[in-house]
């Protein structure tokens, strides 16, 4: 769009506005603006106009993507509820986002970043909840000797299969809280880590930001009384079966425990603050300050989670009642999948037989081999010649592609050359099988197991 001097000159000032707005709420000294971001993975030009900060950019980017969209269909606790007031995977991320943005402005933290890693931290979750994570952590250790983590998974979707294969190319700092959330911090105490150039060997180490630490715990604030309420809309406890013990501090409700929970952490992080400032006569860095329960509310917290979610919901028979039926069907999700990729061929029928003729010595033998036998091969052919006989056999098929969902064609028909050719069988397959929701699971495992009428 061709701007005339006028309208150039306005858009900058609203941006130069924007990012001041922004420095403007954050204590610099220990919040993340995004001038000072580590950037992108792939650097980007700014568009025409463009008056978002990155981090901004970032939250809008996540609460667009399909895998946040497919969040409304995944599991939370209890399996596929039909009941629209049961949390799913999405109103829990929308939870831990609107409390960590909350939490951060009090703090006078960045809240576009607090959203931003909020709204992505769960994106990597398999279908069928915990049971369904437990199922690709098996399959994925047997069959690409490393574990299936959710965090990590959520990484892997931002980078690389949103997008077709392009990922959607976010900020370090979005990424690196997204990979780190994960951890329950028993101390209640969370300090800042340092950042990695290699986020997928470094998820266990604490978020470099407070405002990642800031999601690490809302995960928990989110869901540990929320957890209680779909409990008692299922029908398996009441709320007021909460000890009197725990109730006494925390409260005998979702609202009074997030209210509890989030007073002491504001309350602790300005008293420290304060504290700081006096014994040191400036304000404490992100390295010298962090995010904490108070004792008592912490041992409360704990006891909850422990003593009463884990008894009475998590290890309930309403929501383990389905846990054979989740690893049967994923485990032959898997296997039918990998199977077909596996025996893939180049169809004999194929117009693009005539590739086949690649050099001097006449047909190229490796367009006579399944995929599986191909990835056999590496260390025998050179990977470029390999790669190039794995890209013309699926090419081939996809033209020959009908549709259907219970294909793995219908995942690959998505995702770019780069990623068909660069990932190996199985873990094409754990990221089909992780971005699915519980229904299309259910669906096409129904497909593929029920027989069809014949008449």
């Amino acid at each position: 769009m061709h701007l005339d001097a006028e309208m150039e000159k306005l858009l900058g000032e609203i941006k130069v506005h924007s990012k001041a707005r922004e420095e403007s709420t954050i204590n610099l000294s220990y919040g993340m603006p995004s001038s000072q971001s580590r950037g992108r993975p792939k650097p980007e030009a700014e568009q025409p106009g463009e008056n978002r900060t990155a981090f901004a950019r970032d939250r809008d980017r996540l609460l667009y993507s399909k895998s946040f969209f497919r969040l409304s269909g995944k599991t939370q606790v209890f399996m596929s509820p039909r009941n629209p007031l049961i949390s799913n995977r999405m109103t829990h991320s929308i939870h831990v986002a609107q409390l960590a943005r909350a939490i951060s402005r009090w703090l006078h933290l960045n809240e576009d970043l607090a959203e931003a890693i909020a709204l992505g931290h769960d994106v990597g979750h398999s279908p069928f909840g915990h049971m369904g994570e437990i199922v690709l952590n098996s399959l994925s250790r047997e069959h690409l000797g490393k574990p299936f983590l959710h965090n990590v998974q959520s990484l892997r979707v931002l980078d690389i299969l949103e997008k077709g294969g392009k990922g959607l190319n976010l900020s370090y700092e979005v990424r690196e809280g997204v990979v780190r959330h994960c951890g329950e911090v028993e101390t209640g105490i969370f300090m800042t880590g340092e950042p990695s150039d290699d986020l997928t060997k470094a998820y266990k180490e604490e978020p470099s930001t407070l405002e990642g630490c800031i999601v690490k715990i809302c995960d928990r604030l989110a869901y540990v009384g929320k957890d209680i309420e779909d409990a008692a809309e299922s029908g398996i406890l009441s709320q007021g079966e909460i000890p009197p013990a725990i109730s006494g501090v925390l409260g005998t409700n979702n609202g009074e425990i997030i209210d509890t929970l989030v007073r002491d952490i504001v309350l602790n992080f300005h008293n420290d603050r304060k504290d700081f400032m006096a014994a040191n006569s400036r304000e404490p860095t992100r390295k010298e300050i962090g995010i904490r329960l108070s004792p008592p509310v912490l041992e409360a917290l704990n006891s909850l989670i422990r003593e009463f979610n884990y008894p009475r919901i998590y290890h309930s028979k309403a929501s383990m009642g389905y846990s054979a039926q989740t690893e049967n069907m994923l485990r032959s999700l898997f296997g039918t999948f990998l199977d077909e990729l596996d025996e893939m061929r180049a169809p004999d029928n194929n117009q693009s037989t005539l590739h086949r003729f690649q050099d001097q010595s006449g047909e190229n033998p490796l367009l006579k081999k399944s995929l599986g036998e191909l990835e056999e091969l590496t260390g025998s052919f050179s990977q470029e010649t390999i790669d190039h006989a794995r890209a013309l056999i699926i090419k081939e098929n996809l033209e020959e592609f009908s549709g259907a969902r219970s294909s793995m064609l219908y995942f690959l028909n998505q995702m770019s050359e780069e990623y068909r050719v660069s990932t190996n069988n199985p873990q094409m397959v754990i990221d089909y099988i992780s971005l699915m929701t519980d229904t299309v699971a259910t669906a096409i495992f129904e497909s593929l197991t029920i027989p069809r009428p014949m008449v």
